[in-house]
């Protein structure tokens, strides 16, 4: 028995100490692990540290292209669509403040949608990116819709997969913000995550009904890119995300007056369906000019599902939009004033 308490004990102070081994300031621009795809970059925004991972041919002639992925991931989920997409864009591949390699800010930061895309503008500018197209899943296509709406002139156009523009009346994440909100209990749960030992259960979770329809190198695919997110895990960033839909301004309103073409997606075997469609009806009631495409058997994260069908989607919609478009919009965008950030 004494030998059963122990064990329990030691495992317990082990997570607890694996909850808190993240990097809150990454300084050293330490990875966790080389990407798949691509190269390795950081870049010091507003005194963070932001990393990102770079691929595709770096012609004068390519597009730039950013991805940004949703609550909780790192730059690791678009590794499923980056070899299509890199035979035609320059990509840069992000981690948002908080996740990945980036800077796990515990204080001054508040991970709102609008304080993330001060940030990615800011590194676009600094960076030397005058435009890009901008790809987001979820928390990471409200980030591009937010980009699009408050600084157009840095933004062609916006994929949005399943983004919620409307607030939804039951808000997505209750009970992990329950858990995350407990220091703790939070540190504690966090250490289970990091730890590797639910990397494949979180992956049939996430996937759901799709998981049985894929092979066993996909399977071992998305596993993968589970266990490398989970890795980097942070209670304090994970916490703020989760909370998301109450302290990001809602912007709304701002949207309805949207300029940019926009790409929007989702899975109608989504968890977040209901989400979804409400913000499906809002951009065919108010921005008609949307192209909207649903996935009968699609779940929330397309881009581990559905890479292939997706990226074909993406390279379709921007091609259609026309290089003679893109260069008409810049042309206007370089005549509007630089917004000012939301302080």
């Amino acid at each position: 028995m004494k030998r059963i308490c122990f064990i329990l004990v030691v495992s317990s102070c082990a997570l607890l100490n694996t909850a808190c081994n993240y990097l809150i300031k990454n300084d050293g621009h330490l990875v966790y692990s080389k990407p798949s795809y691509g190269m390795d970059r950081f870049i010091r925004i507003q005194g963070y540290n932001i990393h990102y991972v770079e691929t595709g041919a770096a012609t004068g002639q390519q597009e730039t292209m950013l991805l940004i992925p949703g609550a909780f991931s790192s730059y690791r989920s678009w590794n499923r669509m980056i070899p299509f997409l890199s035979q035609h864009y320059r990509l840069l591949a992000i981690d948002y403040l908080g996740a990945g390699d980036s800077d796990k800010p515990s204080s001054g930061f508040a991970y709102t949608i609008e304080e993330q895309a001060d940030v990615i503008a800011e590194m676009m500018q600094q960076a030397g990116i005058p435009r890009a197209h901008i790809v987001g899943v979820s928390y990471g296509g409200l980030i591009a819709l937010n980009l699009a709406i408050r600084y157009p002139q840095l933004v062609d156009n916006i994929v949005c997969i399943e983004g919620g523009v409307v607030k939804p009346e039951k808000l997505p994440y209750h009970y992990l913000k329950r858990v995350l909100g407990w220091p703790i209990i939070g540190d504690f749960f966090i250490g289970s995550i990091r730890s590797g030992l639910f990397d494949t259960m979180t992956a049939k979770a996430v996937m759901g009904k799709a998981w049985e329809d894929m092979s066993r190198k996909d399977r071992q695919e998305v596993i993968d890119i589970f266990t490398d997110n989970n890795k980097t895990a942070s209670r304090i960033a994970w916490y703020h995300i989760s909370q998301t839909f109450e302290n990001s301004k809602n912007f709304v309103e701002e949207i309805k007056i949207l300029k940019t073409p926009v790409l929007y997606l989702y899975g109608e075997n989504s968890e977040w369906r209901a989400m979804a469609e409400m913000s499906a009806r809002f951009f065919r009631t108010y921005l008609p000019a949307v192209e909207i495409v649903s996935f009968k058997d699609g779940i929330h994260n397309l881009e581990l599902q559905k890479p292939c069908e997706v990226a074909h989607l993406i390279i379709k919609f921007l091609g259609s939009n026309g290089s003679e478009v893109v260069a008409s919009r810049r042309q206007d965008a370089a005549e509007l004033p630089s917004p000012t950030a939301t302080p």
